[in-house]
């Protein structure tokens, strides 16, 4: 709605592009290691799979009430992969990156992200230690970029991982709203095709695709 502005859409699409939720929940942790870390009960040649911290349910429970509040636990599910292991050109030669999708982190905290950043992080590599004991000592250089960052860095509203939260009433034929779910808007010639519109998320590439067909047909 920023690059269109409100005075040249009808109101009913304001109000609907108004209220779609984007309330980021997640944030990425980045890490420089000066080797290869060990995880406990993992093997070295499963390394290059992905690692997911999150014990059982309870876990995820209790980090989601967190959320919940504006806060966060400080025992945060993390996803968590090593790219250097298969692309050896992210790297010096015998270092590696760790990047770690971190969820729980709510965009809105009572405390600001300016202030809890560094708690978080902290939090992070706390819980890193636990797992692969040592890798504090690997690390050369650690970045964990907010839900805020998302926005302010990369312009997605409210910091959402799939620039809009995936539920029933934002899925499929409602994505991002009614009206505008295949890929067209009010305005013409402007199509949609990133991660708010269906089939959304990630970077999967798909949202464009489609929009890219939707074009050809209409001018088929």
């Amino acid at each position: 709605m920023c690059l269109v502005g409100p005075k040249h859409l009808e109101s009913h699409y304001v109000h609907k592009i108004s209220n779609i939720r984007m309330r980021g929940n997640t944030s990425k942790l980045h890490l420089a290691l000066s080797g290869l870390p060990k995880f406990k009960g993992v093997d070295k040649e499963d390394l290059g799979n992905r690692i997911i911290n999150a014990p059982n349910m309870k876990y995820l429970e209790l980090a989601h009430d967190f959320t919940k509040y504006g806060e966060y636990s400080d025992q945060l599910p993390m996803e968590i992969i090593i790219p250097s292991i298969h692309d050896k050109t992210l790297a010096p030669k015998g270092h590696h990156v760790l990047s770690a999708i971190v969820n729980n982190t709510a965009y809105h905290l009572k405390d600001g992200w300016e202030q809890s950043k560094p708690v978080v992080l902290e939090n992070c590599l706390n819980q890193l230690e636990e797992m692969a004991p040592g890798i504090r000592k690997l690390i050369l250089h650690a970045e964990l970029l907010s839900p805020k960052d998302f926005e302010n860095e990369y312009g997605i509203t409210g910091g959402h991982w799939h620039q809009g939260e995936l539920t029933f009433d934002q899925f499929l034929m409602l994505r991002p709203i009614p009206g505008m779910a295949q890929y067209t808007s009010p305005i013409e010639s402007l199509y949609l095709c990133g991660a708010g519109s269906h089939p959304g998320g990630g970077l999967m590439g798909l949202a464009g695709r489609n929009a890219a067909n939707e074009i050809l047909s209409r001018e088929s």
